[in-house]
């Protein structure tokens, strides 16, 4: 593929995002002035709603409900402004998406005079405090260990996690970590998140700055990201036992991004990475070592928003329609020690929408390659859908999936197959190759059970995938299937990947044998997809190693 194609390709994958976004209609926006601002804040445990219990006094005593100056950092008006109700709408989801409650609602009502509008912003805290015995098992591997986890340190926003973990893969046995995040620094724009992971094999510290796109109102974001990982890590292609493979390796990525507009958004952004590796097994060298690379991006975002339950819990979501595009360009340089030098491009493009009242479909693909006088060099393709289909208000038909593709890719790569990249009922790192192909069917039961602060689903799934070596078909690769029921805790007072318990038990329809009961966090998928902003970088690097 010439490079001027790849660049005809990757502006087509723009335009579509960009001229197809045209076909979601816009909600009537109301324009009005604000007259007053009003907060009704709840603590975790409320007595007029469902959850309250004997010690509920005492636990919300032992909570601190967060910061009035957490909301107003949130709120897209002010007293004495003019506003509109997409801003409203939009302040809810921000709230929503701190994951610091569990119920948000901002409303408005008319006040004195014409035109103007009260504001009333009403949210009930999460419990904050996280400890926890934590105990995973599947593909024939298990966890067990404890962690502490604030996500609301004082009221203030501040997350802290303490961990301790004892893996059984590979004998890896305990492994630590520790984690600050700060959303806003001192109250700025800028985040801090900071973390520290140890096990006997391998150790990664990585400190993160950052200034995000929080809402269409903001006009510029940027990011710095610092990497010190050493130690060893596995690999599972060429033995039928893991061998280690030693390495050091140091990084720093820095971007910027400017935006233009609000309801479609245009990004111009710049990115720079500079990675310094040493790996003591020659024949492990990655694609991209010892490079730096400078990118320039161009795209395109469109995005609305519907709220719903039951697709993956009892919790209210924000479900996306819209859809992103961008085109990339730039130089990756050597910097010594095997580095390669070429020229860069890479195209992306996603679209997202309910096509009908109960059926949703998300599409996404990104293919990017490298270019050098010899011609094509670490091109990657990486294609992936979702898609859900409502059958009622308590059943949902929910699946997904997604293809990696690696060709012209003359360095070491791994992708695994196994029960954690979404093939129940297989043992963990028995499958590895250049690419994956995997596929998830679930059918989700929501009764609306509850007993207390918890609620119960079920499910009954397919699961599909492949992995296979550059230079082979897909067709001329074995498929591997299984079949399973599952049931889901749901922790009412929680939000994201902790708030739910799974337990899944799969049949292998290989070997035709039930192949032990998984027991994890989150559901294995979302049943609808996310359109985001997204810095330039270097597509299909990463690869699995622990």
């Amino acid at each position: 593929m010439s490079m001027r194609l790849f660049v005809v390709i990757a502006v087509g994958f723009v335009s579509l995002c960009t001229n197809s976004s045209a076909m979601f209609s816009e909600d009537s926006v109301a324009t009005f002035f604000i007259r007053t601002i009003r907060y009704d804040q709840r603590d975790v445990f409320d007595p007029n709603k469902p959850g309250w219990f004997f010690a509920a006094p005492l636990a919300n005593a032992l909570h601190s409900v967060t910061r009035e100056y957490i909301l107003d950092d949130e709120l897209l008006f002010a007293e004495g402004e003019e506003t509109d109700s997409l801003m409203v709408h939009e302040t809810e989801r921000n709230l929503r998406r701190t994951g610091l409650f569990s119920d948000v609602r901002v409303t408005t009502s008319a006040a004195g005079a014409a035109g103007e509008r009260d504001v009333l912003v009403y949210t009930q805290d999460r419990w904050s405090l996280r400890p926890a015995v934590l105990f995973g098992t599947g593909g024939g591997i298990s966890n067990v260990g404890g962690k502490l986890e604030e996500m609301n340190f004082l009221g203030t926003a501040t997350r802290i996690l303490l961990q301790g973990l004892h893996r059984s893969e590979n004998d890896i046995g305990w492994e630590g970590m520790a984690l600050v995040e700060q959303r806003r620094l001192f109250r700025t724009e800028v985040g801090l998140l900071a973390s520290l992971t140890a096990n006997r094999v391998r150790t990664e510290q990585q400190v993160s700055f950052y200034k995000p796109f929080r809402t269409t109102l903001t006009p510029w974001a940027f990011g710095l990201d610092l990497l010190n990982a050493f130690g060893e890590d596995f690999t599972y292609v060429r033995s039928p036992q893991p061998e280690l493979l030693p390495f050091h390796e140091r990084s720093v990525f820095a971007w910027a991004s400017q935006a233009y507009s609000v309801r479609d958004q245009l990004f111009v952004s710049g990115s720079v990475r500079a990675n310094d590796v040493f790996r003591f097994v020659p024949a492990s060298r990655q694609a991209f070592d010892n490079t730096g690379h400078l990118l320039v991006s161009f795209a395109s975002l469109r995005q609305q928003f519907k709220r719903s339950t039951f697709l993956n819990g009892y919790e209210t979501e924000d479900l996306q329609e819209g859809a992103w595009g961008s085109a990339t360009i730039g130089r990756v340089f050597s910097m010594g020690n095997g580095g390669e030098s070429m020229w860069y491009v890479r195209g992306d493009a996603e679209q997202s929408g309910l096509i009908s009242k109960d059926i949703y479909l998300f599409g996404g693909i990104g293919a990017a390659s490298g270019f050098n006088k010899e011609g094509g060099r670490y091109t990657f393709l990486d294609a992936s859908g979702i898609g859900h289909w409502r059958a009622s208000e308590q059943f949902v038909l929910a699946s997904r999936f997604r293809v990696q593709t690696a060709w012209n890719w003359n360095a070491y790569r791994q992708l695994v197959l196994d029960f954690q990249s979404g093939l129940r009922g297989y043992d963990a790192n028995k499958l590895a190759g250049d690419n994956r192909f995997v596929s998830n069917a679930e059918l989700r039961w929501f009764p609306g059970w509850k007993a207390w602060i918890f609620g119960l689903s079920a499910v009954a799934f397919y699961d599909a995938g492949t992995v296979w070596q550059q230079g082979t078909s897909l067709q001329r690769t074995q498929m591997h299937h299984a079949v399973g029921a599952g049931i889901r805790i749901h922790n009412l007072t929680a939000s994201g990947a902790d708030a739910i318990y799974r337990f899944d038990i799969a049949y292998n329809l290989d070997d035709k044998r039930i192949a032990g009961i998984i027991f994890t966090t989150s559901q294995l998928f979302s049943a609808f997809g996310s359109h985001q902003y997204r810095p330039p970088d270097i597509l299909g690097k990463e690869i699995d190693l622990q």
